[in-house]
């Protein structure tokens, strides 16, 4: 019968922290640093920095790529190993996987090899055909939307990220930073957390993040931020992307979100750092470039050609995003200003062609092509010839080199773009020159921010500004020339590619460490033997738990804006059935206490045999009573509270008709104004509003108290603080704890209601060895007397460790398990619990100290 009542207790009190943790806060492990290597960097790209080629004889060869990522990682050689890990570019058979392997290995790469029906469906499908048109800000047409085409598409996506976390686990050893690039790899930072917990990870985008409405229209939006918040640091060209994924975690988690990082350990995720880590460019090797003596004769050859005329330049993809079709009507319309100019200068353009197979690329060109007809057809001349030079090609980095050093202007119209790069080459080959050229950015491009003072800024779709901008810009003089040139070159020189790698991998180090900083407080699980053997001992126990997060959960997600209110409190069976059982134990008394009304309580619990005290404990009802309540609040203590209710109740009112989701429980004692279903930045916003109201109008003179929860913000009187009220039912139900040997509390309570845990304390304060003044923590008396033994739980289980760093743990003792670890046996898991006896030795340490 013992070893029965000890399974039981076993099973319902691992039920209860089990269920309270999953609800309240997330324990990570802390990590083990490594001294005897250098640590890792695994670079996760969809593509890997080389390219297969067959041999004379048939063997596979990779070519190391130049430029891109490969340039930029350059130079973090010197203080870490890298691993690139990407698919190879290709489709291998099973006999050539070995053996391409060992070649890309030679180089430091790892491939990560796909099918190519898997790539179609994830690289071009959902990545280039869904992610890519969202991230910039183009919708799916109404007769092919996201729904109907790429749900197949999505579980390609999914399937190729599950292939590169394993890819990531084969290569990975303790200690490593693994940095995941851009949006065609958003779900690997859950997978690779769900297998390494203690895993580095950050990511980076080099797309822009699209603002919260644009990005709410993904069907998968959630799977995706879900994932995203379970790397260390995520990393974007420019605040306002930054913003917006904020904006989006907002509007679709509830989560606490503040300006630079996001606390998603109630998801399983971890305190994710954000930050804006600007991409540069190497302009050294541009700088050398010029001074090649090919691309010398080259300029010299472009100057001959284009002599008399000043050249204004574009390059770029042919991409429906670059804006070519707005850079061409805005310089047809320059000349039509300005017919005097159409001899006088020349609009190269060249226009690298880009997935060349898609119809939408396809109309593309043909109205590219269409508009240089129309320009060079109605401003050509026989004397001078066209005045629009367009290329559908690539060219080689010298000739590019050359053609950036000879443009006056360089033309840069882009309608989205995550930073724009050929900017910052421009600016790099007009170093040097006498009269320097003039760069015309768009707003739209990511590098707007940074070389925005150092450029003529458009707004691509403003056709007749852009003709303007052209028009200053080839008028411009040299002195005005000359200082937006000095301050661009400054920027690109400083905000180098390598630098963006160093400043990333440095905010990465940074992201981990303080992540470690703040779980390294977080204590230990109870421990489960100690329990049991305390409660078997024991004669009269006492428990008492809140009922939100800790039996039940407060709120539900986000998603209540288009789906009404939340559901009705409920609890599990399971956890019903195991408050019961305890409830039901000789000698125990269970408390549940809740801000909640009482019919909401009493709805809760049914008819489970436990003292319920809803409204924050000012009123109680005894187990197996159904209708008499009994008030813990003489009417005396709360003379005068109708001066103020009256006034809070107007101005809650006030307040709740402006913000929507939000509502108003009146109580006997008190008011609550909630916001729980509010979108949280907008809520929390006019919760400040709420308190200036409260303090500077009905509450100005009076002895109520004003409490700020969870979403929430209660007035009271004085004498309905929880700590008082529960000593009151305490001392009336159970004679003041006189024979009680055994004591646990779970709850979350306000800063104001902290004193809850010491009410038991001090009603029986010899059973304490130590006082408890912290949030997050448990404490014994453990002095071996088996009469007296109080193994007494005191936990507030918050909604994420970073709770236990915010300067009020004060100076609790938390208790381990003392003795050796026991032996894990094969496929056992782990105890869910520290038995490193840290703060026992450091009671023991002070005790020492004390005695000496």
């Amino acid at each position: 019968m013992q070893n029965y009542l000890e399974e039981t207790l076993l099973i319902c009190f691992s039920f209860l922290i089990v269920h309270s943790v999953f609800l309240g806060w997330h324990k990570a492990q802390l990590q083990t640093k490594h001294s005897h290597r250098r640590q890792k960097v695994l670079v996760v790209a969809n593509r890997l920095p080389t390219k297969p080629k067959r041999d004379a004889d048939g063997n596979w060869t990779f070519e190391r790529c130049s430029g891109g990522l490969v340039s930029c990682l350059a130079g973090i050689r010197a203080k870490f190993d890298m691993v690139w890990l990407g698919w190879p570019g290709a489709d291998f058979n099973d006999v050539e996987k070995d053996i391409v392997a060992n070649e890309a290995m030679k180089q430091g790469c790892y491939p990560v090899f796909l099918r190519q029906n898997l790539i179609d469906e994830y690289y071009n499908g959902f990545a280039n055909n869904v992610l890519w048109p969202l991230f910039h800000y183009i919708m799916p047409p109404f007769d092919k939307g996201v729904n109907e085409c790429s749900t197949g598409q999505w579980e390609a996506y999914r399937k190729a990220n599950e292939i590169f976390t394993e890819a990531i686990l084969s290569v990975y050893e303790d200690d490593d930073y693994v940095w995941i690039h851009d949006y065609h790899l958003m779900l690997v930072p859950k997978f690779l957390r769900e297998a390494k917990p203690d895993c580095n990870i950050g990511w980076f985008l080099h797309t822009p993040f699209p603002s919260a409405e644009i990005y709410r229209t993904l069907p998968w939006r959630q799977e995706i931020i879900e994932s995203l918040l379970h790397a260390n640091l995520l990393g974007f060209h420019v605040y306002d992307y930054l913003r917006h994924f904020l904006s989006s975690c907002v509007q679709l988690t509830s989560l606490e979100i503040s300006a630079h990082s996001v606390d998603a350990t109630s998801i399983g995720g971890c305190i994710v750092t954000c930050a804006t880590v600007p991409i540069g460019i190497s302009p050294d090797e541009f700088l050398t470039g010029l001074q090649k003596p090919e691309v010398k004769q080259q300029i010299e050859q472009l100057h001959e050609q284009y002599a008399g005329r000043k050249v204004i330049l574009g390059i770029d993809r042919l991409d429906y995003m670059k804006g070519i079709p707005h850079k061409l009507m805005s310089f047809g319309r320059f000349l039509e200003n300005h017919p005097d100019w159409a001899d006088k200068c020349v609009l190269v353009q060249l226009a690298v062609p880009s997935r060349r197979d898609v119809p939408e690329y396809q109309r593309l060109q043909r109205q590219v092509h269409e508009l240089v007809g129309q320009i060079s057809g109605k401003h050509s001349s026989i004397a001078t010839g066209v005045p629009v030079i367009y290329m559908d090609s690539s060219m080689s980095p010298d000739d590019l080199s050359a053609l950036y050093n000879v443009a006056d202007v360089a033309l840069i119209t882009s309608l989205r773009d995550g930073m724009n790069l050929v900017s910052y080459e421009y600016i790099a080959c007009q170093h040097g020159k006498t009269v320097p050229g003039v760069l015309i950015l768009s707003e739209f491009a990511g590098a707007a921010q940074s070389l925005g003072a150092g450029s003529i800024r458009v707004n691509p779709w403003h056709l007749q500004d852009t003709a303007h901008a052209i028009y200053e810009a080839l008028m411009m003089g040299s002195e005005e020339r000359e200082a937006l040139h000095d301050y661009a070159f400054k920027y690109v020189s400083e905000h180098t590619a390598q630098k963006w790698a160093e400043t990333f991998l440095q905010c990465l180090q940074e992201a981990c460490s303080d992540l470690m900083e703040v779980t390294s407080q977080v204590p230990p699980l109870l421990p489960y033997e100690e329990f049991l053997s305390d409660w078997s001992e024991s004669v009269q126990r006492l428990i008492i738990i809140d009922l939100l997060e800790c039996l039940a959960p407060a709120r539900e997600r986000m998603n209540l804006h288009s789906r009404g209110r939340p559901k009705f409190i409920r609890l599990p069976p399971g956890l019903w059935q195991c408050l019961k059982t305890i409830a039901s134990s000789p000698g125990t008394s269970v408390i549940i206490t809740s801000d909640r009304d009482r019919q909401t309580l009493a709805a809760v619990t049914e008819d489970l045999p436990v003292y319920l005290a809803p409204e924050g404990c000012c009123i109680m009802r005894r187990p197996g009573e159904t209708e008499e309540w009994i008030h813990l609040v003489e009417d005396s203590d709360v003379e005068g509270r109708e001066e103020w209710m009256d006034g809070v109740n107007a101005v809650f009112n006030y307040f709740a008709e402006r913000t929507p989701g939000s509502y108003i429980e009146k109580q006997e004692y008190m008011y609550r104004w909630s916001w729980d279903n509010a979108q949280f930045d907008f809520g929390s916003a006019q919760a400040r509003e709420v308190l200036i109201h409260l303090w500077a109008g009905p509450l100005v003179n009076s002895e109520a108290e004003v409490v700020v929860g969870d979403r929430a913000i209660t007035v009271r009187p004085h004498a309905c603080s929880r700590g008082a009220c529960l000593e009151k039912l305490l001392s009336n139900e159970l004679n003041g704890l006189q024979q009680v040997d055994f004591a646990l509390c779970f709850a979350v309570v306000s800063h104001r209601d902290e004193d809850v845990f010491e009410t038991v304390e001090v009603l029986r304060p010899a059973f304490f060895e130590e006082s408890m003044a912290s949030d997050f923590g448990y404490a014994s008396a453990g002095d071996g007397d088996a009469t007296a033994s109080l193994a007494t739980g005191l936990m507030s289980l918050c909604s994420s460790p970073r709770s236990s760093a915010d300067g009020r743990a004060g100076s609790s003792v938390l208790q381990t398990p003392t003795g050796p670890a026991p032996e894990v046996q094969p496929g056992e898991e782990p105890p869910p619990y520290d038995w490193v006896p840290t703060a026992q030795r450091e009671r023991e340490e002070q005790q020492r100290q004390e005695k000496a």
